[in-house]
């Protein structure tokens, strides 16, 4: 008796440990199928995030790291640049996924900054620009290869310029500004000036650019945005910084 209960809880384990193997096997073929780009159904949110890293590698030629899933979207970033937070958006459609990516973005950024400039230069001085990329999808099309321009003239951006002018004409200068971003078609969704101190300029990097607008850690910054239906820029703002900043 003692004997065919032994052989049954054997026979039991052997069972449970069979069906652990396969539910092992089956989530590493579906992990391995949905990073080889494979139809498959998607259920959990690594399977979102591996499909992701793959649809931008073969987009772009590069490898990508998935950071998180917000909103319906998964953020990734190259693996050459870990501060690029990268989206890609997830469309399901009629049991299959759909990915639109807004990568391009980046890949114009530099080029974008410099051209950007050249042009405001004259205006502002010695002065640093810098592109901020919106989260949104991009068209499917555009790869590496994409003109510049042709992404600048789009919009989903926000053109950040950091100077140390003086900003006893800030209003005039920047309607000066806003002519030639339209003149040049840069339909930057939002465009900020903010005077600051010498020596904060020297040592700006751009990750320190929210902290600096959340503190008003600036003598002034002057913003307008972009009206997509009337083709003009509006709501000009100048905000005073605080009133300590500077007297260090």
């Amino acid at each position: 008796m003692k004997k065919k209960v032994k052989k049954n809880i054997r026979s039991i384990l052997l069972k449970i440990l069979i069906i652990i193997a396969s539910i092992s096997a089956i989530i590493f073929i579906r992990d391995v199928l949905v990073k080889r780009g494979v139809s498959v159904v998607m259920f959990t949110r690594k399977d979102y995030m591996n499909a992701a890293e793959y649809y931008m590698q073969q987009k772009y030629g590069e490898k990508f790291e998935s950071e998180y899933i917000y909103n319906g979207s998964v953020y990734v970033h190259p693996k050459s640049n870990p501060y690029w937070h990268v989206v890609v958006d997830v469309e399901t459609k009629d049991g299959m996924t759909y990915f639109h990516d807004n990568y391009v973005g980046y890949l114009k950024k530099e080029e974008l900054e410099k051209y950007i400039y050249e042009l405001v230069k004259p205006l502002y001085g010695e002065c640093k620009v810098f592109i901020e990329p919106h989260g949104f999808g991009l068209d499917d099309n555009w790869n590496k290869d994409t003109d510049m321009k042709m992404y600048a003239e789009k919009g989903n951006y926000t053109t950040e310029i950091m100077t140390i002018d003086d900003a006893s004409n800030i209003e005039k200068k920047f309607k000066i500004l806003l002519d030639k971003f339209e003149d040049e078609k840069l339909l930057s969704n939002a465009i900020l000036v903010t005077y600051i101190a010498e020596n904060d300029f020297k040592n700006l990097r751009e990750q320190y650019i929210d902290y600096i607008h959340n503190s008003e850690k600036f003598f002034y910054r002057i913003d307008a945005v972009y009206n997509n239906e009337k083709k003009e820029f509006f709501d000009i703002d100048i905000l005073k910084g605080d009133s300590e900043y500077g007297k260090q």
